[in-house]
This record gives C-alpha cells, sequence and structure tokens, in this order.
C-alpha cells in the first residue's frame, strides 16, 4: 500500500518565503514542499535527541576541519519553533 499524501498550504511572510527559497534553491531538491519535507525531518530528529538528554550539536566543514557547536539556549530557538 503506498503512503497516503495530503495537500496542505502555508502562508508565509516576505522573509520566511525568502528563507525558503534561498534553501531551495541551495538543496537541488525538486521544489519547496521537499524543503519543507526535508526540514521537519532534520527538526524532528533534533527534537528527539534532546528529548534523550543531547543539548550539543556540531558542524564540521571538512575542507578546512573547523568546527561549529550549537548547544543550550542557541538550540532552543529551532527546537521549540
Amino acid at each position: 500500500m503506498g503512503t497516503k499524501m495530503r495537500k496542505v498550504g502555508f502562508t508565509f511572510n516576505e522573509a520566511s518565503l525568502k528563507s525558503l527559497d534561498d534553501m531551495w534553491a541551495r538543496s537541488g531538491l525538486p521544489d519547496r514542499a521537499a524543503v519543507v519535507k526535508q526540514s521537519l525531518q532534520i527538526l524532528q530528529a533534533l527534537q528527539t535527541q534532546e528529548a534523550q538528554g543531547y543539548t550539543q550539536v556540531s558542524v564540521r566543514n571538512p575542507e578546512t576541519g573547523e568546527e561549529r557547536f550549537y548547544n543550550g539556549s542557541s538550540l532552543d530557538h529551532f527546537l521549540r519553533n
């Protein structure tokens, strides 16, 4: 049996729509809906990790070796919105 699909609509202010369009342009994904879906999956994964007690996210640039860390209240902004 296939995945049940539902059509939904969103209303964006100009700044949010620009952010979505920028993300779409960089993503290589086929449409805005795919960008929103992927963003929700990432947010869900982060929320799951937070619920298990994790408090820090690290990202690393493999070309430079530079690392950045996001933790505590800096995660609260996107985990709770």
